[in-house]
């Protein structure tokens, strides 16, 4: 999200990073959350490292997010704003990417240490946010981002994890687990505690990632890529109670792929790739959306809502500013594309972005940094807490989008 910060102090991760620059950094104000809000996005994503919570004295981790956590939930909840939390960062890296924290091995199963210093940070969240005062505004708490883990370990980790957090799930807190890059399909009718389950376990829903901009996509055409996204939509989409497939969110997506990889042009000034863009969100967003009851998806959140340098294929912000991100992503009449019975777009439909960007981005905050995706309505945040269950939280009330937060520290 902010290069500069590494590229500065020549480090390729936050632990380096922190090292570098010492304990001082700060982040976001309550304006982002009302551009969010203006986009006509429902929800914030909070990923945060586990150093907000447990942190020790030889990791070099700036610490003190906590407070500024608390403040983006109760600013969430003044907004009508939900919010969902993810571990993106587990000691010892659960995937070996600067994303964590820490490049290099994947060290999390080293030891039982690792994970259960993770499980008390899970446990710390569970009981602050699902206390009455923030009104079940934190709906979903993910209990590891994008492991690279064998399916066996992980599921060991998953079981724990979901005893951690599944106790607030009177409070509507969803217990939510990252596919592990195994795809939804193979987690269909499961269950943490049931190994031969009929059917999924309450209060759990799948997190499942779908990047284009990555080998071995990178090499797609235009129409092999609205195929493929199509295609997996259709996928996710089907009656639960048929396949099995736990309630299906595509917790990251992005407008970047092989087709402008090598773009040496900005979208506000090039037609024919903001065209494209438009044409490539409305296919995603109809992919990722549920269009009927009952069905595995619950939507969708695009990585992200602002970087540092507003790139184009990864800055929603940008994307409504420039018109190749619909205006209101709750409003349907803004759309372009016709979605055909098959819940994709129409391909053939005849569209040409204007010629010339109209508005400019309005910053609220000169380092806001965010993103955003699609779902059926969440329960609105005046619900008590004890009606907040998984079930009515997913009954279908319009095209809904929601925003997801790409950093923890808070301005």
């Amino acid at each position: 999200m902010t290069p500069s910060l590494f590229n500065a102090t020549a480090t390729a991760d936050e632990w380096h990073l922190c090292n570098v620059l010492g304990k001082t950094e700060t982040f976001y104000t309550r304006d982002d959350f009302v551009a969010i809000k203006a986009a006509g996005l429902t929800s914030v994503r909070i990923p945060l490292g586990y150093w907000a919570v447990d942190l020790l004295d030889y990791e070099p981790y700036v610490s003190g997010q906590y407070p500024y956590l608390i403040q983006a939930v109760q600013w969430a909840g003044e907004l009508d704003l939900t919010v969902f939390m993810d571990i993106h960062g587990a000691p010892g890296s659960q995937n070996g990417w600067e994303e964590t924290g820490l490049v290099g091995p994947v060290a999390f199963s080293a030891n039982t240490s690792n994970s259960d210093r993770t499980l008390k940070v899970l446990q710390n969240l569970t009981t602050e946010f699902s206390k009455d005062q923030y009104g079940g505004v934190v709906t979903n708490i993910e209990l590891l981002n994008e492991p690279l883990i064998g399916l066996p370990q992980l599921k060991v980790f998953y079981t724990a994890g979901y005893n951690v957090v599944g106790v607030a799930n009177t409070s509507g807190i969803n217990v939510t687990i990252h596919d592990g890059f195994y795809n939804p399909h193979s987690w269909a009718y499961y269950d943490p505690n049931n190994a031969t389950a009929a059917v999924a376990a309450d209060y759990l829903t799948v997190d499942t990632h779908q990047f284009w901009a990555f080998a071995p996509y990178t090499d797609l055409s235009k129409a092999e890529l609205l195929q493929q996204v199509c295609a997996f939509g259709q996928s996710i989409r089907l009656q639960q109670s048929a396949s099995g497939i736990p309630p299906t969110l595509v917790g990251e997506w992005s407008l970047s792929t092989g087709v402008t990889a090598n773009s040496t042009t900005d979208a506000g000034q090039d037609q024919a790739k903001r065209t494209w863009f438009r044409q490539l969100f409305e296919a995603q967003n109809a992919a990722f959306t549920p269009n009927g009851a009952g069905q595995s998806s619950i939507g969708w959140y695009f990585w992200a809502w602002q970087t540092e340098y507003d790139i184009d294929a990864w800055s929603y912000r940008k994307g409504v500013a420039d018109g190749y991100i619909p205006s209101n992503i709750s409003d349907p009449s803004t759309y372009v594309f016709p979605v055909l019975d098959t819940g994709c777009i129409d391909t053939t439909f005849d569209y040409t972005a204007p010629a010339t960007v109209t508005t400019s981005a309005t910053t609220p905050s000169s380092t806001a940094s965010t993103t955003a995706n699609s779902s059926w309505n969440a329960t609105p945040t005046s619900k008590s807490a004890a009606d907040r269950t998984h079930l009515d939280r997913w009954e279908p009330a319009g095209w809904v989008a929601i925003a997801s937060l790409a950093m923890i520290s808070l301005m």
